[in-house]
């Protein structure tokens, strides 16, 4: 039996009353929609949410008994994911370095090119903002008020702002998302300087989150603001890309991301592809550091770290 509850009202006020009536005042909120002028909110006990995982798979090393097996292994993921002639060398180039021990893992020469982060979001500072940049459409909305959820689960505070005041709906889309948490939501780059100089005082539970415009970062208006942007914020930015982006592209706008301090990179998207090559070619590129990915558009669930381990089990063929 689904653990989930639908909840329908004439407003989102009614309808979050309803939901605490329901399934209590610490209830998480997954999902909103609004049709024909009312509010449905999907929501679930707290005791039963689980809003970020380190995987929804067991980890493990994956070993091969020669080098030949282990490098078949490797070229046959490479072509599986389109991750292409550069990536693949550099990686049978780590890898020969584990040729001396038998069986032959090819994790750890994964991570040696490609970093991954998987505790960040659980050790993350109230000092360093979360600021999340990318291209149009590839997430960072929703992953913000995933990022969100995760924080208030956490026994965590947070402060949001968004500066998506160009896309139509964008900051009403976040907004609904916040509001179904209980928090506030502040709009417009008026508070960004406020924000950031809150940063210094804040309690030590609580985290600034910053959702940014869609950035073509081929356009040269989109680069200054980008560019105005970075260095006001002066903070590490971390780069929201979908997963089943053709690597080439990736690679191009992860390079281009990374001029302004883009550090950071999280994929969404991953339940919509079998080839993971864009976001893998993205982080080598730039030594991103891989610190989620999202596997559903639910605001409640499917937010997970990332281990090397964990992203071999996702490359290798079933």
């Amino acid at each position: 039996m689904s653990l989930q509850t639908k909840i329908t009202a004439s407003s989102m006020s009614k309808a979050l009353e309803e939901v605490k009536t329901v399934l209590g005042q610490d209830a998480i909120i997954v999902a909103t929609e609004e049709r024909d002028g009312q509010i449905t909110l999907t929501a679930i006990p707290k005791e039963n949410s689980k809003p970020f995982s380190a995987s929804p798979e067991e980890s493990s090393e994956f070993l091969y008994p020669d080098a030949l097996a282990a490098i078949k292994a490797v070229c046959d993921i490479c072509d599986a994911h389109q991750l292409g002639h550069t990536f693949c060398d550099q990686w049978l180039k780590e890898l020969s370095r584990d040729f001396s021990v038998m069986p032959v893992g090819i994790t750890r020469s994964l991570a040696a090119i490609v970093p991954f982060c998987p505790s960040w979001l659980e050790e993350v500072s109230t000092k360093q903002p979360i600021i999340l940049v990318g291209p149009p459409g590839s997430g960072k909305t929703v992953m913000l008020a995933k990022i969100a959820a995760v924080l208030l689960s956490q026994k965590r505070k947070i402060k949001v702002l968004t500066l998506d005041t160009v896309k139509a709906g964008g900051a009403m889309q976040l907004q609904s998302y916040l509001e179904a948490m209980n928090q506030k939501l502040l709009i417009g780059e008026a508070h960004l300087k406020a924000v950031l100089e809150s940063c210094d005082s804040l309690e030590n539970d609580e985290v600034v989150l910053i959702d940014t415009p869609g950035i073509n970062i081929m356009n040269e208006e989109d680069q200054n603001f980008l560019y105005r942007f970075s260095h006001q914020v002066n903070s590490p930015l971390t780069l929201v890309l979908a997963a089943d982006m053709n690597p080439m592209d990736a690679e191009e706008i992860a390079k281009n991301f990374y001029f302004f301090n883009t550090r950071y990179l999280i994929t969404t998207r991953m339940d919509v592809t079998k080839r993971y090559g864009g976001f893998l070619s993205a982080a080598k590129a730039c030594s991103l550091q891989v610190i989620a990915y999202s596997n559903t558009p639910t605001i409640g669930e499917g937010l997970h770290s990332l281990t090397v381990d964990q992203m071999i089990g996702y490359l290798r063929p079933v």
